[in-house]
């Protein structure tokens, strides 16, 4: 469901002020007492948008001379949905609305904000064969338990066409194994929360909010195995834009300006955990998102944001061999998954390999030169 919030501003306001700009001489640098409305749709109670709502908050975008329009969802695919009738210029998502975004729905990818995959564990008892074979036999990372004789034939519970799944399939395979290889049980996350605890299955894989975060403080009885960085599961969240805003002179430099904020605000959460873990708690409540202090604080310590260093150094650098980006090697990796797993075809490939550019993140990066 999408709830919207903003601020009014008068035409005449907006009239007299471009009068002004243009009596004045003014040049584009002090423009930023032009105020440029720009619509900006993003999960609500995610960390990614979180630096949005601590920008909002400060007043870093009134500076900037934006006037944003928050329009928020629940889920990605959704988000996505409403691109194809212009309801916002620019988005934040994770890879489930990346995809849809941009196969679907004609989106340009033009950055990533951050590590998406910190969030999600796989889980098994702590008297297990997959425990007790130890660490070290797989692959991909040291720290995951179990070895193939263990992993065969477990029963594990998880979510079908989810990152959870993919998370699965990727510690599999640091063993050499596929999911043909486990029982799995589709099941939504809170059946799967409560199945385990019921003693249902050898295994379960969860994400932070959803059962995760609990389940690491009953380390009596249940054992974090693998999780999606030491599965290497290479999620990553992104800005997507909407293509008819993207070539409008003047939402381009609206997009322009929020990139320098948001960057600006990331920096910001970082450095200061505990205030933004309160920042954080108020942006889930508005949001409707139930959550606690503490919570919180462990959601923005699973991933990290990137710079515009990190961000603009991934979507120009060539991933090794490939005629592609470090960027869009991570989200092709994950579009293979979903198109074996029957969610798309192989045909979007290609249509998603013409939906990515690198000038508005170029931009911002020189901006800060």
């Amino acid at each position: 469901m999408k709830s919207q919030y903003k601020k009014a501003i008068s035409i005449g306001l907006a009239v007299l002020m471009g009068m002004s700009t243009m009596i004045c001489g003014c040049s584009t640098a002090d423009k930023k007492s032009d105020k440029i409305q720009l619509s900006v749709s993003g999960i609500g109670g995610s960390t990614q948008y979180l630096p949005v709502y601590v920008a909002e908050k400060k007043g870093w975008f009134e500076e900037a001379g934006l006037e944003i329009e928050h329009v928020m969802f629940t889920n990605g695919p959704v988000q996505m949905e409403s691109l194809s009738s212009d309801s916002w210029d620019l988005g934040l998502t994770g890879i489930g609305g990346v995809l849809s975004g941009v196969i679907r729905y004609d989106g340009i990818i033009v950055g990533a904000s951050s590590t998406d995959d910190g969030a999600q564990y796989v889980f098994a008892r702590k008297d297990s064969p997959i425990v007790k074979a130890g660490k070290g036999n797989n692959s991909l990372n040291e720290n995951i338990y179990g070895n193939a004789d263990a992993w065969k034939g477990t029963k594990v519970l998880c979510s079908t066409g989810t990152i959870l799944q993919y998370t699965l399939v990727k510690t599999l395979s640091g063993f050499g194994l596929s999911e043909d290889d486990v029982n799995f049980v589709a099941m939504d996350a809170p059946t799967i929360y409560s199945s385990f605890l019921a003693g249902e299955g050898d295994a379960c894989v969860l994400a932070g909010a959803s059962g995760a975060f609990n389940m690491l403080n009953l380390s009596d009885e249940y054992v974090p195995v693998s999780n999606g960085s030491w599965a290497q599961a290479g999620l990553i969240t992104n800005f997507v834009a909407n293509k008819n805003s993207y070539v409008d002179e003047n939402k381009y430099e609206g997009m322009k300006r929020f990139m320098e904020v948001y960057f600006r605000a990331t920096d910001w959460v970082t450095q200061n955990n505990d205030e933004a873990g309160q920042y954080m708690l108020d942006f889930c409540e508005e949001n409707g998102v139930k959550s606690d202090l503490e919570t919180c604080k462990k959601l923005l310590k699973a991933d990290k944001y990137y710079t515009i260093d990190e961000a603009y150094a991934m979507i120009t650098e060539k991933a090794e061999g490939q005629d592609y980006t470090v960027m869009e090697q991570s989200l092709l990796d994950v579009l293979q998954f979903f198109i074996d797993a029957g969610n798309y075809k192989d045909e979007d490939k290609v249509t998603f390999m013409n939906h990515t550019d690198s000038k508005l993140l170029t931009d911002v990066y020189n901006s800060k030169k």
